[in-house]
């Protein structure tokens, strides 16, 4: 790969954030949750959840706020996933290009970039902004456009079956499958191959980053 260029999911990626999403849904949701198991929900969208776990339409903006709002003020620098705080900058130094495509709200992803305490703002496509998310490819062509990637030099590091089928549908060729400990049903048989920890990624060996 001559130039190198990286997308990243964010939840569940970036941070290990899916138990604290639903632990969130739960607290304010708790009827609507009490038969749902947090890996039923992996994936899917902010709006898409509500309507899996039966939220009327008519409440879906009113509990949308209140869950972004204890969403925002649990999370915590303990969410970072290990080794992402050294790769960023790595790829930084480098002049790696990288983004990052999430079906959450802006609001939830900037507050969840915000732990990588980032240089310059990043580039950023979420769920609010394209009109179908993952698994759909939009949000991954959004984002090659928006950052000038050319997909074939183009790597994704993705926790879900929906948003590997995303990238793949992109035409993206290298999408690396890590999980977590919700990832239990994920099958991640698109994936190009299923890591342990980032330095599995053999994209990232030239790079001095301590990924481990």
């Amino acid at each position: 790969m001559d130039k190198l260029n990286v997308i990243f999911d964010i939840d569940g990626v970036i941070v290990d954030s899916e138990q604290l999403h639903f632990d969130v849904l739960r607290e304010l949701a708790p009827d609507q949750t009490c038969h749902i198991q947090p890996q039923q929900l992996i994936g899917l969208s902010l709006s898409e959840t509500l309507n899996e776990i039966g939220v009327p339409l008519q409440a879906q903006t009113s509990i949308t706020d209140r869950i972004i709002s204890v969403y925002k003020e649990k999370l915590s620098e303990h969410y970072l996933r290990p080794g992402i705080i050294p790769l960023i900058a790595a790829l930084q130094q480098n002049g790696i290009v990288f983004g990052f495509v999430s079906t959450a709200p802006r609001e939830v992803c900037l507050a969840n970039l915000s732990l990588l305490n980032l240089k310059d703002k990043p580039a950023l496509i979420s769920g609010d902004d394209v009109e179908r998310t993952k698994p759909f490819p939009d949000p991954y062509l959004a984002m090659l456009r928006l950052k000038g990637m050319d997909v074939q030099q183009t790597l994704v590091i993705e926790d879900t079956d929906l948003g590997i089928a995303a990238a793949k549908q992109a035409g993206i060729p290298w999408i690396y499958a890590w999980p977590h400990a919700l990832s239990v049903a994920e099958q991640y048989k698109q994936a190009s191959c299923v890591i342990e920890s980032l330095a599995d990624i053999p994209q990232f060996s030239g790079i001095n980053a301590k990924l481990m």
